[in-house]
């Protein structure tokens, strides 16, 4: 059984910094394959100025998590969500916009096949908190936990 203290302790150090068209942004990823050094390449295009603008680098970050089962009869069932955390927190976000997708076949996918379709179900929900972040008058995408 894996300690949810360490494990949460280990996924903190996996907050990655870089800049999007829009400025720069924190981003913390979690997901089930290894290209975690690419999650904030692969959604710097839809962080948005007036997210960069409402929750600075240097004070909050994109949480981004997904996951993907495939089996072993075919299909597979991939969901993630993105929310926004303090830089430097490891847990879930209060608030959060999530994805899925889900192929009931019985068609087996390959592991390249299956990275892609996660790939996209993580860009479809922080593209979710961009839209919800540019539809609110003043970003209102994040809520603070309770203690």
């Amino acid at each position: 059984m894996i300690n949810k203290k360490y494990l949460a302790a280990a996924l903190c150090t996996l907050g990655l910094h870089t800049a999007a068209s829009a400025g720069e942004f924190n981003v913390f990823c979690t997901y089930k394959n290894d290209n975690i050094e690419k999650c904030a390449n692969v959604i710097s295009d839809l962080v948005t100025d007036k997210y960069i603008a409402k929750y600075p680098a240097n004070q909050y970050q994109i949480f981004v998590h997904s996951n993907i089962h495939n089996y072993t009869n075919g299909g597979y069932a991939a969901y993630a969500l993105a929310g926004i955390i303090p830089r430097g927190s490891a847990t879930f976000p209060a608030k959060y916009f999530s994805s899925t997708r889900i192929d009931g076949s019985d068609k087996n996918f390959s592991s390249v096949q299956l990275a892609e379709v996660e790939l996209e179900t993580y860009r479809s929900a922080v593209k979710s908190l961009m839209d919800a972040c540019e539809i609110s008058p003043n970003c209102d995408v994040y809520t603070r936990r309770s203690k």
